[in-house]
Formats: C-alpha cells, structure tokens, sequence
C-alpha cells in the first residue's frame, strides 16, 4: 500500500510538469517535460527547505527555465501564476465536498459552487492582479495583457483546470490508500477536508516545509474529527514521510545531477 502512495505522489509531480507544459506551449514556449519534472521535483526540495510555502521553489522554477532556456523572467513567472491561479477551481470543489460532508442539501451545495465559479470566472482579471499584488510580482501593461489572453483559449483553460482537478484527486487517493494501509476506509468527502485543511496548514506554515506546523495541524484536524491519536499520528507520519522526507532527498539528488546546483547556490546568495 505504501508502494503505491509513493507512485501516487510522483505521477502528481508529473502532472504538475505536463500542467506547466501545456501553459509554456500556449505562450510559444516549448520544454521537454522530463526536463520540467527534473525542475518541478528540485523545486519541491527548495519548498521543503525554505520558508513558507511554495516560495523558493517557484523562484527556482522561474530561474532555472530563464537561464537554461533563455526565457525572460517575465514570460516564466506569467507562467507559474497562471497555472496556480487554475488550482482555484479544484480548490473551491474540495471546499463544497468538505462542506457536503456536514450538509445533506446536494442541490444546494451544486448551485453554491456553481456560483462562486462563475463568481471566480467573471472576476478572472481581478484576481490575477491580486496574486501579483499578493506575490510582489511586477509585470509591464503589455505582459499582463498577454497573461489576461490566455483565459481566451478556452483548450488551455479546460486542460489546465482538469489537470489541477486530477493532481488533487491524486492527492486524496494517496491519503486514502495510506489510511487503507492501517485497515481504515474514510470516505473520499472526508479525505477533501482532510486534503483542504493540509494545504491551509502548509500555507499558514512559516517554517521550511511546513516542518512541524503541517504535521500538528494534520494530526489535530484528524483528532478532530474522532481517529483515534494513534491512527491520525501515523497517518501523519507516512504523509509526510513522502510529502516531505522522501521528497526531498529524491529532490536534492534531481537538484545536483541535472544542473540546478549553480541556480541555487545563485538564489541563496542573493
């Protein structure tokens, strides 16, 4: 069982790859995706390194493909914040299945999100400028046009919507196959919250990785919930296990041999 929420895990780091290439090649940006999932899994071992969530890595992301492949720094950021901009809509969906979990009303939690993605979609351009506001990410009129745009391909959007879905799916199956592994069947409502409230906790996290504010917050929230301490502490620990220590050793060693080392050592310097 364990075996296979480790191949969980890593066919969603390959999805977050074809996600990032499906943007690059809507931008006239063609990169070998084995080449994106050596920088995707190197970026995971700077995430679980630096403080606060995401944000070494992304930067790591945005340079390495700029010096390799003469990307302007631009053009890769506009890149990264679109396709994390297209987790809004997997986000909102574990949200309502979290909420259904409490509430019987189907109809109503339907329309609910149905509402907040139209909400999401016709106030598409509002918050894209809040995630660069939020980022510190200064673009020129003419990049946040082009970023705008892509929104207009509506193959682009489709895909990349559906691969954050899949990533996310992904992600509650490990947790399920992990809780299968003690002899526990939760149901797949359930491992949402469970799945929202981990990526809260990693978000809140000022920490390296979320080291020891994500694992209190897992255990408490399955706690929480009536799991007996001894299961949601070994849940916990398996989960993290992949989602951070196998993680990132698998993510050093990708670092040093595909060439990242002097990006990071140029990023830790500035």
């Amino acid at each position: 069982m364990i075996g296979i929420a480790v191949a969980l895990y890593y066919l969603s780091a390959l999805i977050y790859a074809l996600r990032w290439k499906v943007v690059l090649n809507a931008i006239g940006k063609n990169i070998p995706i084995i080449e994106l999932l050596r920088i995707t899994l190197s970026s995971i071992f700077v995430n679980n390194v630096t403080p606060m969530s995401r944000g070494g890595g992304e930067i790591l992301r945005i340079t390495w493909v700029a010096k390799k492949y003469k990307i302007p720094v631009a053009i890769s950021t506009v890149s990264i914040v679109y396709e994390r901009i297209l987790e809004i809509f997997p986000i909102i969906f574990l949200a309502v299945m979290g909420i259904s979990y409490f509430a019987h009303h189907a109809i109503l939690i339907i329309l609910s999100l149905f509402l907040v993605a139209v909400i999401v979609w016709l106030n598409w351009e509002k918050i894209v400028i809040l995630s660069f506001k939020l980022l510190k990410i200064k673009l020129s009129h003419e990049e946040l046009v082009n970023l705008l745009s892509l929104r207009k391909r509506a193959s682009l959007t489709m895909m990349g919507v559906g691969l954050s879905f899949l990533v996310w799916f992904l992600d509650i199956m490990r947790l399920k196959v992990i809780a299968l592994a003690f002899s526990w069947n939760p149901s797949i409502k359930f491992l949402a919250i469970i799945s929202l409230a981990n990526l809260i906790f990693g978000l809140m996290a000022f920490t390296p990785g979320g080291i020891g504010i994500v694992e209190g917050g897992l255990i408490g929230t399955l706690v929480y919930f009536g799991i007996p301490s001894t299961l949601a502490i070994s849940i916990t620990l398996i989960e993290r296990f992949i989602s951070y220590v196998m993680s990132s050793a698998v993510g050093f060693a990708t670092l040093v041999v595909s060439g990242g080392a002097e990006i990071w050592k140029a990023l830790k310097s500035h």
